[in-house]
């Protein structure tokens, strides 16, 4: 918890990729929509989405320093609002949201029970017809990268020391078994593909903003590729209507 409270912590490093994940999210938001970002982090995310049309945004962290530095980047969204919650304990949050985003923040738990619990709660403040909208950690992603990486000559990157990434089948069965099926999956494979297999080939140095990664990044790339994008992704995004 202590973690999240440090200033010099930041919620993603890789801009590009942060940017390409909310691309992803965004597609997934209609028009005019009621809308939680729980875990909302830095707010980067949110001020994003507050950006579409008609929507009312509300955004949730346990992390006073979290929010204060997503009360900085969204001042002056009248169509914002900011709360801590803390959604492993009891709390007050309405109850008619139109769509809720989880954007890496359920990987911070970090117990299977305690996913469980907020993705039910999640679900429970959610309109009937409503998104839940899950951008997390994927495990068959993080070892297919891996073995990527292996036949590279190259060490694997592991889970953070504060993430617990899911199985893709266990999350969308629990899911789907608690009142939402599953419209839509992605992922950001090509991304992950280039800078996190590809590029350490070429060039070991860490660079988050290296044109490599800018480009990878890019739209065009992706579809001149043209590779399953759920198959080398650490992140992948599940949407599931209630």
């Amino acid at each position: 918890m202590n973690y999240w409270e440090r200033e010099d912590v930041e919620s993603m490093y890789d801009k590009h990729l942060l940017n390409a994940e909310i691309s992803l999210i965004k597609k997934y938001i209609p028009n005019g929509s009621k809308v939680l970002d729980a875990g909302c982090g830095e707010g980067e995310g949110t001020l994003s989405y507050s950006s579409i049309e008609g929507v009312t945004i509300y955004g949730a962290d346990f992390s006073e320093t979290r929010l204060r530095k997503a009360r900085e980047r969204l001042r002056g969204r009248t169509n914002v609002y900011l709360k801590r919650v803390d959604f492993l304990t009891q709390y007050s949050i309405d109850s008619d949201f139109d769509v809720v985003v989880s954007q890496r923040f359920l990987i911070n738990l970090m117990e299977w029970s305690k996913q469980q619990k907020v993705i039910k709660d999640l679900i429970d403040i959610l309109k009937p017809g409503g998104r839940l909208i899950l951008l997390e950690g994927s495990k068959q992603g993080l070892e297919s990268l891996n073995e990527f990486r292996a036949v590279c000559g190259l060490e694997p990157i592991p889970a953070k020391f504060h993430n617990l990434f899911f199985d893709d089948n266990d999350l969308v069965a629990f899911v789907q078994k608690n009142g939402c099926r599953l419209i839509a999956h992605d992922g950001l494979g090509t991304y992950f593909l280039l800078t996190r297999g590809i590029r350490p080939i070429l060039d070991k140095t860490l660079n988050w903003d290296h044109c490599f990664n800018r480009l990878a990044a890019t739209t065009r790339v992706r579809d001149l590729l043209d590779i399953d994008e759920t198959k080398f992704s650490r992140l992948k995004i599940w949407v599931f209507k209630k």
